[in-house]
């Protein structure tokens, strides 16, 4: 069937224009290759659809039938195609966005809360997941991810630097510190993160870089995991910033080694390289890419080669 949907099309205007010719001009197509069009309908069919002289042509009962059934799929199909075309000036449809938890808390979400507010017709369907997810199998358009990509057919924007801090809990401190210099921290137990390296770069004010290899026996895949762990007392950790402002602040954990920086984390957005661009999804990227300007970490940094 689908080997003939083209077919189908040259018939049915053929049908319409009333002269191969007029067909064939309106197609951009030879007579002769209409004529083939016909030929190989027929056959398919097993019956003419045509009865024709030298200037005209009438249909069969067959051609009759076709015609009717053909024209009612070629007007769905037109009207299908034409209600995909953006040409609205306002924004619809379906946006699948998938998000790793890590940037729960953050200003992304306020980001988002705004984008619905100016974008009511668009359907943002926001998918939490830690995993590296498949946006073809998926049916996912833009994707937020952290840390290092590998390399890819998906374009890529670096949207901003994730900065990370070093935390534990008071009673952690008095039992395995003081931490003074990141020496200090070797054979400490840390709350690790699944999927993330197991050293941490820690950066002096004078530029000098440190790895501190973590140890510990509790690995998670939750943010919120290991801040609650953390604040326990079960071990070191280095979440994002967003996540532990209000626990600094009341004192709930405590910074450790505070005159040296840990390596902050690239946040990317990643999609489709489609010969047409995504509308809906450039405009969700140029808004999280504004956003982050605003709060000075811009980037402008586009690539074609990262997932």
């Amino acid at each position: 069937m689908i080997e003939h949907l083209k077919s189908i099309a040259v018939f049915t205007e053929v049908v319409r224009s009333g002269q191969f010719r007029t067909a064939a001009d309106r197609l951009k197509m030879t007579p002769s290759a209409i004529s083939y069009h016909i030929r190989t309908l027929e056959e398919a069919v097993g019956s003419p659809l045509l009865y024709r002289s030298t200037r005209r042509f009438t249909l069969t009962a067959s051609g009759e039938k076709l015609f009717k059934s053909a024209e009612l799929m070629l007007n769905a199909a037109q009207a299908g195609f034409s209600s995909a075309q953006s040409n609205e000036t306002e924004l619809s449809g379906r946006l699948r966005i998938t998000l790793t938890s890590a940037l729960s808390h953050s200003f992304v979400f306020e980001c988002i809360s705004q984008f619905a507010v100016d974008h009511r017709k668009i359907d943002l369907q926001l998918h939490f997941d830690n995993r590296e997810t498949d946006l073809v199998a998926e049916r996912i358009d833009v994707a937020i991810r952290i840390g290092k990509l590998r390399d890819s057919s998906l374009l890529c924007k670096l949207l901003w630097d994730m900065p990370r801090v070093l935390v534990a809990s008071p009673d952690f401190v008095r039992t395995h510190g003081p931490f003074e210099k990141p020496k200090d921290l070797q054979g400490v137990p840390w709350i690790k993160s699944d999927g993330m390296e197991t050293k941490r770069e820690m950066k002096s004010a004078d530029g000098a870089v440190t790895q501190i290899e973590q140890a510990g026996n509790i690995t998670v895949n939750s943010i919120e995991a290991m801040v609650d762990l953390t604040s326990n007392g079960a071990g070191l950790s280095s979440p994002p910033v967003h996540f532990v402002e209000n626990k600094i602040a009341t004192g709930e954990l405590v910074t450790c080694l505070p005159d040296y920086c840990l390596t902050s984390l690239p946040v990317y957005a990643i999609w489709h390289r489609t010969t047409v661009p995504n509308p809906m999804a450039r405009a969700f990227i140029d808004s999280l890419s504004e956003s982050a300007a605003r709060r000075n970490r811009p980037s402008n940094t586009e690539q074609h080669v990262h997932q």
